[in-house]
């Protein structure tokens, strides 16, 4: 009787890790019921019970670890504390008795609760030593069960006879419904129920410090890659191909500190950039080819490939020729090595098998990691490298994630396959080929200056695959400088990313003939970014497609995800529909919203703890409110109609939120019948939406910026983005089209685009009494440059892109300039113009109005 009621103890201890308590563990005793727990798929049975003390499950640690096949070692630590080492299949984790600090492969992990001895047994969070020593722990609602478990592990590509089998299966698919996309996404959860027990390691940008602006980002404590940031006494950005660096510790005299080209010769351009305490990160973009056609041999094997041929020192790290960018008053320059694909010698004839054409080029993502010596002096001391096309990033404290799609070009095997005048050799050697193209490049400067390839045995599949692409996410922590550089590729490619502290999903769009027509949905595969590693989770599925990261949420063990299914130009069964989605921690849907705003699709989504905020547009934008403290019961909570829709969603605190979008103006359509009318948008508008009251929303400010034409990055960029409560802040570019003569319109005209009159920084004062006061504008434009623009066009390199602020200075950048003004009255301080650029810049800025789904029929 005795050891049933400590399970049954134990039990319901267990139960309030579910999503059920809402939050923090409650110190409350559960109901039992058919609750089934299990590790590896056997039922748990504790001889201690556990038990919860400030929101913290605790579990014994030596029975814990025993089931799951741990050794377990006690030591004393050097001030007489006991230690105590869990080792599991190359797994360890160390911790001390009264320390809420564990040591989990040499990384220190921030614990909510230290470790404890009562009655001679240890205590220690569950979920805490679970994932350290590399399982998987949930919480499933429905069923009531907890489970520990071994990482799932998807299937291998193996072998080229086996990728051909997967290429010809989804070419199959595609002829069917030549309609294709994937998606990537990343979310951070917690157990169900947020056990403050999770290892996550604690992230250096939280709380972000008030002395200098930070980028802004969807999910707390995890930095996003960006053109530009700054550390408060530095400025980090982006210039047309080179990264330039300026000191702002004077701002009425800001210097040029550093600027790093990287030769065009090389093909590398950079992208996105990183800055902390240690580390300046840029991220980019290289070319690596041949100008040969790719001939086999029959026994030839995969070599390493040289990143520089002909020079004996190229990497990080080599003595010698190290690229790095010297930090001197004038430009400094950084010529990285660009590796090439080796080009197999030409056999004798009749020895090999020439396949052409082939597409010998191939890309690379690189990320360059400079070490900062407290004065902006970058120093290179490695470089990563994994093959594709960079899609994005994240920085989750000191572990770098990458993500890029990999174009596999199969056409030439397709057509030598097919081919009639074929033999034994021709087979062999295709699928030797097949295989060299198909195994993606990597390099980590750390280990080794050569690239390798990851072989077919490590290369995995998602169950049918959607196209011939790969995505390769690469992983690492830079607080170990010998910790390898980790690469994993999934046949299939991604373009969206969700990120947050410990997982990644990657959302798959898929579509099936129907009817004569085609039903969507989203397959979704979970993965838990594990310090540096990545670990496959599961899979589930929704109807409908996302429409970007923002449509993705994990709170409390749960993933919410809102979606739009059908075409909103279709009617009746094919007519689209919005829903909400709530899954649980093995992706199976536990809770459902559907069937919002028929006939309309969704501009944007903010999840907010139990809320969701949704803007659904057509001809009026009804934002929704949406009730998820039940998860398993989401609900509407209130709507609201209103002209224009927003593109984006900013919270400005728990009960009120900043809309940007664009105005509309509705107009009557011919030819769709006499009530039928058409929204066109119009200028760009911002909204202060109050949501004090759920059931009954109100737009409490608005203000509607310039005429139609006018646009901002901000509208398709979160980023481009300042935004400060605290300092009453709110700025972000825009470029102003403006209709000179407006009397000439008559009612009922097609709307009328307005002209190119302005483009710069628009910065505001916002709080909840005076709405948005615009305080002035910032331009890098003079008088000369706006009397030489064109009707639409003008200097692209002067365009404003991001805004900063350090101390009382406010910092506006563009490609040409960095240009500083007082943060209250916004006089001119000082400007810092950059050595100029060697070619024309792409209009990066807000002119370009994009529409995150295509439509048949103009609405915008």
């Amino acid at each position: 009787m005795k050891k049933k009621a400590t399970i049954a103890a134990f039990l319901t201890l267990l139960l309030c890790l579910s999503p059920f308590t809402g939050g923090a563990f409650k110190e409350e005793v559960v109901a039992q019921g058919s609750i089934e727990v299990q590790v590896k798929g056997k039922p748990l049975v504790l001889a201690t019970p556990a038990y919860i003390h400030n929101g913290t499950t605790l579990v014994p640690l030596r029975e814990i670890a025993e089931a799951l096949g741990a050794k377990v070692e006690y030591s004393e630590a050097a001030d007489g504390s006991e230690k105590v080492t869990i080792q599991r299949e190359g797994r360890s984790a160390t911790i001390t008795i009264g320390s809420a600090t564990m040591t989990t492969d040499g990384k220190n992990v921030k614990l909510p609760l230290a470790p404890r001895i009562e009655k001679a047994i240890t205590m220690v969070p569950l979920r805490a030593l679970s994932e350290a020593l590399g399982t998987v722990v949930s919480w499933d609602g429905a069923k009531r069960l907890v489970t520990i478990d071994e990482p799932k592990q998807l299937p291998t590509v193996g072998t080229s006879k086996k990728l051909m089998e997967l290429l010809q299966a989804s070419m199959t698919s595609q002829n069917k419904l030549t309609i294709t996309a994937t998606a990537a996404a990343e979310t951070s959860a917690s157990l169900g129920g947020a056990d403050s027990g999770s290892a996550a390691p604690s992230p250096d940008g939280s709380p972000p410090s008030d002395d200098h602006s930070t980028t802004n980002v969807q999910v707390d404590g995890v930095d996003e890659a960006d053109w530009a940031k700054t550390d408060g006494g530095f400025v980090y950005q982006i210039s047309g191909g080179r990264v330039v660096i300026s000191d702002i510790a004077d701002a009425s005299n800001p210097k040029l500190v550093t600027v790093m080209e990287y030769d065009a010769k090389e093909g590398f351009q950079p992208q996105e950039l990183y800055v902390d305490d240690k580390h300046l990160i840029v991220i980019g973009q290289r070319s690596i080819s041949a100008m040969k056609p790719h001939v086999v041999q029959p026994d030839n094997g995969v070599q390493p490939i040289p990143a520089n041929p002909g020079s004996e020192s190229t990497g990080a790290g080599s003595s010698g020729s190290s690229p790095s960018a010297e930090t001197t008053a004038s430009p400094a320059s950084i010529e990285p090595a660009a590796p090439a694909i080796a080009i197999d010698p030409a056999p004798p004839a009749g020895k090999g098998v020439s396949i052409l054409p082939y597409f010998n080029h191939r890309s690379l993502t690189v990320a360059y990691v400079y070490e900062l010596k407290g004065s902006a002096k970058p120093e290179l001391v490695r470089e990563l490298s994994q093959e594709g096309g960079y899609v994005s990033s994240r920085k989750i404290g000191d572990s770098l994630y990458m993500v890029s799609n990999k174009y596999n070009y199969y056409y030439p095997f397709y057509d030598a396959m097919a081919s009639k005048k074929r033999s034994v050799q021709d087979d062999a050697a295709t699928a030797r080929t097949l295989a060299t193209e198909a195994e993606p490049f990597y390099g980590d400067s750390a280990v080794t200056d050569e690239l390798r390839q990851l072989p077919l045995s490590d290369v995995r599949y998602f169950p049918e695959p959607a196209d011939s692409s790969m995505m390769i996410v690469g992983s690492v922590d830079l607080s170990q400088p010998d910790g390898e550089l980790q690469v994993s590729a999934y046949l299939g490619s991604g373009n969206t990313i969700y990120a947050s502290q410990k997982h990644l999903y990657v959302a798959i769009a898929r579509y099936e003939a129907k009817n004569n027509s085609y039903s969507d949905y989203t397959e979704f595969h979970k993965f838990r970014l594990d310090q540096g590693r990545v670990v496959y989770i599961g899979q589930g599925t929704v109807p409908g497609s996302l429409l970007n990261q923002f449509s993705m949420d994990e709170h409390e063990g749960y993933f919410r995800v809102a979606l739009t299914s059908g075409n909103m130009w279709a009617s009746g069964e094919q007519g689209s529909k919005n829903n909400v989605y709530v899954l649980d921690e093995k992706l199976s849907v536990v809770g459902k919203l559907e069937g919002l705003a028929p006939g309309e699709r969704i501009y944007s989504v903010r999840f907010m703890e139990d809320r969701a905020y949704m803007v659904t547009f057509r001809n009026v934008d009804p934002l929704f409110v949406v009730d998820l403290s039940q998860p398993m019961n989401p609900a509407v909570l209130g709507q609201l109609k209103i002209p224009g829709y927003s593109d984006y969603l900013h919270p400005y605190d728990e009960n009120h939120i900043i809309g940007f979008g664009k105005e509309t103006v509705e107009v009557p359509s011919k030819g769709m019948g006499p009530d039928e009318t058409m929204a066109f948008y119009q200028g760009m508008k911002i909204a202060m939406f109050d949501v004090s009251d759920v059931s009954q929303p109100k737009e409490l400010f608005k203000e509607v910026i310039g005429d139609r034409g006018t646009g901002s990055e901000l509208l398709y960029n979160h980023k481009a983005l300042l935004f400060s409560k605290a300092k009453g802040l709110m700025a972000f570019p825009v470029e102003l089209h403006e209709i000179k003569n407006k009397d000439a319109l008559q009612p009922g005209d097609f709307p009328a685009y307005g002209e190119f009159v302005y483009q710069g920084a628009y910065v505001y004062g916002i709080d909840l009494q005076k709405g948005f006061q615009l305080k002035g504008r910032i331009s890098h434009l003079t008088e000369d440059d706006l009397r030489k623009s064109g009707q639409y066009g003008y200097d692209y390199s002067k365009t404003v892109r991001r805004i900063l602020y350090s101390g009382d200075s406010l910092y506006t950048l563009s490609d040409s300039m960095l240009k500083a003004s007082g943060i209250k009255e916004l006089d001119e301080r000082g400007s810092l113009n950059y050595p100029p650029l060697p070619e024309p810049i792409w209009n990066g800025g807000g002119s370009i109005d994009i529409m995150p789904l295509p439509a048949t029929m103009e609405s915008r």
